[in-house]
């Protein structure tokens, strides 16, 4: 949930809290030379999420009250001090310069495959990058709390897919310039992720192993993260980028006002008018953000037309090749070969999987409609 705040409205639920609600109030009237309806204010900044309603014991009924200070605070504002940032910096610049020196640590499509077992490949990646996602979303976190700002991760699913969410609703009422950080601050975390595991593939070759499997796992989840990180350049996912462009513009909802204009194009080209989307329903901000955005928005579907043709592609054939040709030239004797049954069984699982809950949703919503 996200609101539009004029200036001295923000200006007080800023001053909330770092003050009891009378001092905040009389301050807000010293100010802007006007008072205000503390009550209702503060209602209505509970109903947002910003304030919370607590129970108080003494008076009686229920009173909104300032939701509690915010913690970890001092936390953020150390990891992203000038200091941490030149470290991470560092670690970045030594990074690119062994990947320059050693063309086997540089990332591509091969170093995913670190071992002959298929399974123990999916099963490393999917595991690994989990807690790497999760330390994404907490540097969003981090960021914002350093600035006093309410933010949480919640767990929540797309189809069968866990996914991690961070709300950050309380950046609404912070300076727009401060807003960048807490959004990009999980990109800057996946190159620092990144970079660390391509150092530490380098310090690891030839261990647990002649083949280096440890160095091949660093590889290969330093890949994906970069996967991740390239992802958020596409825009119509609406990712951490998408959300940066939307506060510098202050568009209200600039992908549609975009797709809806290159829609316009399109047909006007075919003669088809009678498919033309209405422009008076665009909002004046969006349509003048969208003369440079839509471009990049257009790019943003190349993008990952690139990334299926180069990336994921490549590597999901690898897979199903490998697997199959095991599988119509067996040897029962080989762990190989089981190993890509249960490949494709794990691979069958995950479709059917999201077919049944689709299915699923789909006769609840029809018996609740007949």
């Amino acid at each position: 949930m996200y609101a539009v705040l004029p200036p001295d409205g923000a200006a007080l639920l800023r001053l909330l809290g770092d003050l009891p609600v009378d001092e905040a109030a009389d301050r807000y009237a010293r100010t802007y030379g006007e008072s205000v309806d503390i009550d209702d204010f503060l209602e209505a900044m509970a109903d947002l999420g910003f304030i919370e309603v607590r129970e108080d014991s003494d008076d009686g009924p229920s009173h909104p009250r300032v939701a509690p200070p915010v913690r970890w605070q001092r936390a953020g504002r150390l990891l992203f001090s000038p200091v941490v940032a030149l470290l991470a910096a560092a670690l970045v610049a030594a990074a690119v310069v062994i990947a320059m020196l050693d063309p086997a640590l540089r990332p591509h499509p091969g170093v995913v495959f670190f071992s002959d077992y298929l399974v123990l490949i999916e099963v490393v990646v999917a595991v690994g990058q989990l807690p790497l996602i999760l330390l994404h979303e907490l540097c969003h976190v981090l960021a914002a709390r350093r600035l006093g700002v309410h933010a949480r991760i919640r767990v929540s699913h797309r189809l069968s897919f866990v996914v991690f969410e961070t709300v950050m609703d309380g950046l609404v009422v912070v300076p727009r310039r401060q807003r960048y950080l807490p959004m990009l601050a999980g990109m800057a975390a996946d190159l620092v992720v990144a970079a660390g595991l391509t150092v530490g593939a380098a310090a690891t070759r030839g261990e647990w192993g002649a083949t280096g499997v440890l160095s091949g796992v660093f590889l290969a989840l330093a890949f994906t993260t970069l996967v991740r990180f390239g992802l958020e350049f596409v825009l119509f996912l609406r990712a951490d980028v998408g959300y940066l462009i939307l506060t510098l513009t202050g568009a209200h909802d600039l992908h549609c006002t975009s797709s809806q204009i290159t829609a316009n194009w399109f047909w006007r080209r075919l003669g088809r008018t009678d498919q033309l989307h209405d422009p008076t329903l665009w909002h004046a901000t969006d349509v003048r953000a969208a003369r440079w955005y839509t471009p990049m928005h257009l790019l943003g579907y190349a993008l990952s037309f690139v990334m299926l043709a180069t990336v994921l592609l490549p590597i999901s054939w690898r897979f199903l090749a490998t697997a199959v040709g095991r599988i119509l030239h067996p040897d029962l004797s080989s762990g190989p070969f089981y190993d890509a049954v249960l490949l494709l069984l794990l691979n069958l699982a995950q479709p059917a999987t999201t077919g049944a809950l689709w299915l699923r949703e789909r006769l609840r919503a029809e018996r609740r409609t007949g």
